[in-house]
């Protein structure tokens, strides 16, 4: 049923809004000693202490939080109570929501009470302010979901191998470059002077010819993959080589590291890092 607005227990939710907003301590005031408490990610907890303790985690991300109090929707059922309503704020990068397009600022608060005091708020909101979960705003907004950076360094493995199988065959190498951006910013370290196929690139095309360069002057004699680090945009690869080099038979014997940098589904930055004195020893 509509809640009545003689209701104390609203003004009571009312002013807990204008408190977080404010960033007021006397919040606590509000909540009976034991009060249970709920947000998404952070979990379910007990007591005025966990609620400071989420108070202090969330400001590490959330710089200034407004809540539109006049257009909060109450739900009355006996000692609980549903808001519905709409906040904006800012981040402490700086960055601020709602877009109004994918991130609306919509939440649900259910409120239940012991007498005067909250015993219970669980809070219904995506913390996910920014819109930095790009893998799931794809898949829920019907867009295919881009490959996460992980996929990706697996793939680049898998295609590498391939074409040093077969570096002759146009499907191999393709399998290759099809992962990088168009406008790719790549290097490999090192004495250009002596290594002529290592050296910044730019954009998908020389990625192209970095690897046919590659395979007529270098022959694979050895891999081994050590691990795959990756987060939310950022991979590394870190394994050994060995590669001989067919101008002077000699053997280039290496650890590496693979910096991948990946954006919807394609590498934007790549870095290679070996031993580049060893490398141009050997050519």
């Amino acid at each position: 049923m509509a809640a009545e607005p003689a209701d104390p227990r609203i003004e009571t939710i009312s002013s807990y809004f204008r408190k977080v907003d404010k960033k007021d301590a006397s919040l606590a005031d509000l909540f009976t000693e034991d009060v249970q408490f709920f947000f998404p990610k952070f979990g379910p907890t007990q007591g005025k202490a966990a609620v400071a303790e989420f108070g202090r985690r969330i400001a590490r991300e959330v710089a200034s939080l407004t809540h539109d109090i006049d257009g909060l929707v109450f739900t009355v059922d006996g000692d609980r109570i549903a808001v519905e309503g709409r906040e904006k704020g800012i981040t402490t990068g700086g960055a601020s929501w709602p877009d109004g397009e994918i991130s609306q600022g919509r939440f649900c608060n259910v409120f239940e009470f012991e007498g005067p005091l909250i015993s219970r708020v669980h809070i219904y909101v995506d913390p996910d302010f920014t819109n930095d979960d790009w893998q799931r705003i794809r898949l829920y907004r019907e867009d295919a979901p881009a490959p996460t950076p992980r996929e990706i360094a697996e793939r680049y493995l898998k295609a590498a191998q391939g074409f040093y199988a077969d570096p002759a065959s146009p499907d191999t190498l393709a399998a290759i470059v099809d992962l990088f951006d168009e406008d790719v910013d790549w290097d490999i370290p090192g004495d250009l002077r002596r290594v002529p196929w290592i050296g910044p690139r730019r954009g998908r095309a020389a990625v192209d010819r970095f690897f046919r360069e590659l395979a007529a002057r270098l022959e694979p004699r050895g891999f081994s993959l050590r691990s795959i680090l990756a987060d939310r945009e950022e991979v590394a690869i870190v394994g050994d080589l060995a590669s001989l080099v067919r101008e002077t038979g000699r053997l280039i014997e290496t650890p590496f590291a693979f910096l991948l940098t990946v954006r919807d589904g394609k590498i934007v930055r790549y870095r290679m890092l070996e031993d580049s004195f060893a490398v141009s020893q050997a050519a």
